[in-house]
């Protein structure tokens, strides 16, 4: 028997003015910078009831947030089109010059029009974008209206064909993964023991990076049995800090787990957690400085497309390793070396360990929003609504960090790989931010 949790909120209601201009519109009008938020916030609530993995909701992110930046460029002279950097993306649709826009219904009409194509559950995008375009259609001339959604409609529609060669479609056939059954090798985990979730993710596209191959890793520790290795230290080491209890390490370890797929088991019940996923929590925290910031529109999408690009190929780049590894988790290790009754306090994801998912990422994501905003203070409020509070950071370093430590605190990764998986994750990082140049 299979429950949806009962406290959180599968809709999110979007609330706001919107005044894009009178029937006799002389210029472009742009009125509601922050609107591409409530755009990602509908990706949210699609990834949470669609149960998708994580690497999957971030291929949502970033062409959505694509398409929205590639339709508002045209827009705004000092900025230019991504598509020559991008892999495989030719030129938008251009905006007929003879008309008026509301850019923000643009962006929206772009943002939507390509979720709605990759998500599960259409209708949670579908009737997301019906109430904002009432709320849009109250306040302006049927003419711009009319133009401004069949113009981001278009981009949008670029962006889909775009997105539909990145071989996500040719490998969703193919997903099933072989375990070797040596020692040392990935195997099932409990309490699920599912299958290995998107073997063939690191043979999809990236974005912007043109290799995976491009980037350079340690391999892991070899697996051993001696009690006297550098294996059977780590071990115990994931061992002996979880075994600690801390209060503080097991909050922060719930606070960062960002599993879409997380399941817990009470007899034969079992109950799904709903989570927001690792690019939806960056992306969330990026929102918030760039309302600080009071930034435009132009800016904010912008940052998202970098942002999102970056976590995108980052998780490529992370599973490309980690089926290369094919490493096990410490939950096995740990049951065969040390403690076969051990439980660890976060549920162990279904696919091999080696680099961390989530060191990989966020170390990508703060290096690009450190290269954006510098060393700057801010409030993360992305697990609010999960019921985990909220959270100060002095820099998105430190919030990376704590994200990447708590894989360890959480029983599912080895010190190795969150350490190794920083190296790589900042090597992807700055990848983008030196080969992706939007500003003319």
């Amino acid at each position: 028997m299979k429950k949806n949790h009962p406290i959180v909120p599968i809709f999110v209601v979007v609330l706001f003015a919107v005044a894009c201009g009178k029937p006799a519109e002389k210029e472009n009008k742009v009125i509601h910078n922050d609107i591409l938020t409530s755009c990602n916030l509908a990706i949210q609530n699609a990834i949470v009831v669609d149960h998708v993995a994580a690497p999957v909701g971030s291929r949502r992110y970033v062409y959505a947030s694509i398409a929205a930046y590639e339709a508002l460029v045209p827009f705004y002279a000092e900025y230019q089109s991504a598509a020559p950097m991008m892999n495989g993306l030719k030129s938008a649709p251009s905006p007929d010059t003879s008309k008026r826009y509301c850019l923000d219904l643009v962006a929206l009409a772009a943002h939507t029009y390509v979720s709605q194509k990759l998500v599960y559950k259409e209708d949670s995008i579908i009737n997301f974008r019906k109430r904002m375009l009432d709320e849009y259609k109250s306040q302006m001339s049927n003419s711009m209206y009319e133009s401004s959604i069949a113009y981001g409609d278009s981009v949008g529609n670029h962006i889909v064909k775009w997105s539909k060669k990145d071989s996500f479609s040719y490998f969703r056939g193919r997903e099933f993964f072989l375990t070797r059954n040596k020692p040392g090798s990935w195997e099932p985990t409990p309490p699920d023991f599912m299958e290995a979730i998107e073997p063939n993710w690191g043979k999809i596209r990236p974005v912007l990076v043109k290799s995976v191959r491009d980037f350079t890793w340690e391999q892991p520790e070899p697996f051993s049995t001696d009690k006297k290795s550098r294996f059977y230290r780590i071990t115990k080491e994931v061992y002996d800090t979880v075994n600690e209890k801390k209060p503080a390490n097991l909050e922060t370890a719930l606070y960062w787990d960002d599993n879409p797929n997380a399941s817990v088991h009470y007899g034969h019940a079992t109950i799904n957690i709903l989570k927001v996923s690792p690019a939806g929590h960056w992306l969330s925290m990026f929102s918030t400085v760039a309302r600080q910031k009071n930034y435009s529109l132009i800016e904010t999408a912008d940052g998202m497309m970098r942002l999102s690009s970056a976590i995108f190929d980052a998780f490529i780049t992370c599973w490309y390793v980690k089926y290369q590894t094919d490493y096990l988790r410490p939950i096995s290790a740990i049951h065969q070396l040390i403690d076969s009754s051990w439980i660890a306090p976060i549920q162990t994801p279904a696919f091999p360990e080696y680099p961390s998912g989530h060191s990989v990422v966020s170390s990508a994501a703060a290096t690009v929003l450190t290269a954006q905003f510098g060393e700057y203070e801010f409030t993360d409020s992305a697990e609010a609504e999960f019921g985990l509070g909220v959270r100060r950071f002095k820099n998105f370093r430190e919030a990376s960090n704590q994200a990447c430590v708590s894989r360890l605190y959480g029983g599912i990764h080895f010190n190795d790989a969150i350490k190794n998986g920083k190296t790589l994750g900042n090597s992807v990082g700055e990848y983008h931010v030196n080969h992706l140049k939007t500003k003319k």
